[in-house]
């Protein structure tokens, strides 16, 4: 890690050939010129910007070098590029392109350790996470007002968050078999994230979905014909049920097999008569009505049995919907629900939504929720600039091919000017989001 003392004196060789030379004396240089297309993402839809006025900043004016939704930004800019950690903001305050993008020009951003207490003391606590949420919602607004308006397809699903310490609220889950956390995600069928909940380990998957799918039901009710709700069997639950048929909210939700439910569908289990075509699967389907003991009435069950080679016992999944879809299109929309996991994967993977390593619960549920608005940001750029090619583009590839940029930075006549190479072979993406494409 280099500062800008008299290390960067310092001329390195190769052992492998001693006439190259190697020094940190060169000019302004980003190896984040992506930064910038984060900045103005968030500038042209005003999603962090408005959080100023939902947060009161108690420091003294004196001593005070940065602003709060600065430091937000480099937060949520820092995770954005795959900077998981709040120490990496040691190195990165000096880099030019975010300097840029925080409105910072020629002075540092924010240290390692303001950047923890803004988790631990401003936005881990009550009126820090609405304004978070906020944000968050600001975000989904502005992909869904280009999204079609007939439908809202609404994910909902839970992961583990795997915990190594003492944090607050961490326990152990006996289904996944280790000490963590347990948050609850709600994505679009698109990929935006729509909510992001840290909870304790031991609560089940179902928990605190009712209160926290809500606000999102009623926010996008205004905008579309039809909400549908797709889960798996962790939220088969007659609440949600109830919840949804109040609300006029189709459903499409996984049963897990039991007795009952077997019984039901007995007469339809032999395997189909004649040969097995090529795929080597056969495929029979029965839709029927079924009532559990603790629901108030019967409820329509689409059931799929699915036979592959010498299979005489075929694998059957129970999809319970209010649905009047022909079962081929229940079967067909609740399949699309496994998208949400891979959303999931997509941001633990990438942006380590996983990283919650902070003692106070608060800090990281603020630390989830910046994730998921960096995550949205990505998307942005993914939906709104990052078009062709007929290949839907991965976070990953958005920050190894368009965010992690080298430039070179320079200062003239009271103007910045950053020079990317002139082959740098995706300029067209840079192009699009900067008004120019």
């Amino acid at each position: 890690m280099l500062g800008d003392g008299g290390s960067q004196k310092e001329v390195l060789r190769p052992d492998f050939n001693r006439s190259i030379m190697i020094d940190f004396r060169g000019a302004k240089i980003s190896s984040d010129t992506g930064f910038l297309l984060l900045r103005e993402t968030d500038e042209r839809f005003d999603i962090i910007g408005p959080m100023s006025d939902c947060l009161e900043d108690r420091r003294s004016p004196v001593h005070t070098r940065h602003s709060l939704v600065q430091v937000i930004r480099q937060r949520v800019y820092q995770i954005g590029a795959g900077y998981e950690d709040c120490n990496d903001a040691d190195y990165l305050r000096i880099d030019p392109a975010l300097r840029l993008a925080l409105g910072k020009g020629h002075k540092m951003g924010a240290s390692q350790s303001m950047l923890s207490r803004l988790g631990n003391e401003v936005l881990g606590g009550e009126t820090g996470l609405k304004a978070l949420d906020a944000a968050l919602r600001r975000s989904t607004d502005a992909l869904l007002k280009k999204k079609d308006r007939r439908r809202l397809i609404i994910d909902v699903d839970s992961t583990e968050d795997p915990a190594h310490g003492s944090q607050e609220r961490v326990a152990y889950n006996g289904h996944f078999g280790l000490s963590c956390f347990h948050p609850l995600f709600a994505f679009t069928s698109e990929g935006a994230c729509l909510g992001a909940k840290l909870r304790p380990g031991n609560v089940h998957s179902a928990d605190g979905t009712l209160p926290f799918i809500h606000p999102i039901v009623e926010r996008y009710r205004p905008w579309f014909g039809l909400l549908w709700l797709r889960g798996d069997a962790a939220f088969a639950s007659p609440d949600i049920y109830e919840y949804c048929e109040g609300k006029r909210v189709t459903y499409f939700i996984r049963l897990r097999a039991n007795a009952k439910l077997y019984e039901e569908v007995s007469l339809h289990m032999a395997r189909p008569v004649g040969r097995p075509p090529r795929s080597g699967r056969q495929v029979k389907v029965v839709d029927f009505h079924y009532q559990a003991k603790s629901w108030t009435r019967p409820r329509r069950v689409v059931c799929k049995m699915e036979w592959g080679p010498n299979q005489l016992i075929p694998d059957m999944n129970f999809i319970l919907t209010n649905s009047r879809l022909p079962w081929a299109k229940v079967i067909k929309v609740y399949n699309g629900r496994g998208d949400a996991r891979n959303r999931i994967k997509e941001g633990k993977n990438t942006l380590r939504w996983d990283k919650t390593s902070c003692h106070r619960f608060g800090a990281n549920q603020a630390r989830l929720k910046m994730g998921a608005l960096a995550y949205n940001l990505l998307h942005m750029l993914r939906r709104f600039y990052v078009k062709g090619e007929g290949v839907r583009r991965s976070i990953e590839w958005l920050i190894k091919r368009l965010i992690k940029i080298g430039a070179r930075v320079s200062y003239h006549a009271k103007k910045w000017h950053i020079h990317v190479a002139s082959a740098f072979p995706l300029a067209h993406y840079y192009r699009a989001v900067f008004g120019y494409g």
